[in-house]
């Protein structure tokens, strides 16, 4: 089955996407589907397009589809629900895959995972630390406050 190769058509013509779909009168997401082989040129918008730019240069435009296209026309091949549950299915496949590849995939996370922690309760050590030094450092800021005003004299 030959096919009109849209995308070429209007690229020859300086013409985008949209502005064909409005000359059509289709929306531009099924002119999307049409020029990727999704859904089919409706005949009534065929003999729209050969009038819109002349039907023996539009001859030169067509090409054999390789792909039998069995949608019909103002049918999308997937439907949303179907692609919907074909994603959720695929996601589902996927979370409950077992591979040689996750054994070895999880003892490399299980790895890095005791890596960070040891580095973690470094962190939190050298934390503790410094606060008890701050906490040091503010007694002795306040203990020298005190001896400031006892001896009377004045700080900013």
């Amino acid at each position: 089955m030959n096919r009109i190769d849209i995308v070429r058509l209007r690229k020859e013509e300086g013409i985008n996407q949209r502005k064909l779909a409005d000359m059509l009168e289709i929306k531009p997401s099924f002119l999307s589907a049409i020029e990727n082989g999704r859904s089919r040129l409706p005949e009534d918008k065929l003999d729209k397009l050969k009038s819109i730019f002349g039907a023996e240069y539009i001859e030169d435009f067509y090409i054999e589809d390789i792909h039998e296209q069995i949608v019909p026309p103002h049918i999308h091949v997937n439907d949303q629900s179907d692609s919907i549950t074909g994603l959720l299915n695929h996601f589902h496949n996927l979370a409950h895959q077992k591979s040689h590849d996750h054994s070895g995939k999880e003892k490399e996370l299980s790895e890095r995972i005791d890596t960070l922690t040891r580095r973690n309760d470094r962190l939190s050590e050298r934390l503790d630390d410094l606060r008890d030094e701050v906490d040091a450092l503010r007694l002795e800021n306040f203990r020298l406050k005190e001896l400031l005003i006892k001896n009377g004299i004045s700080y900013p």
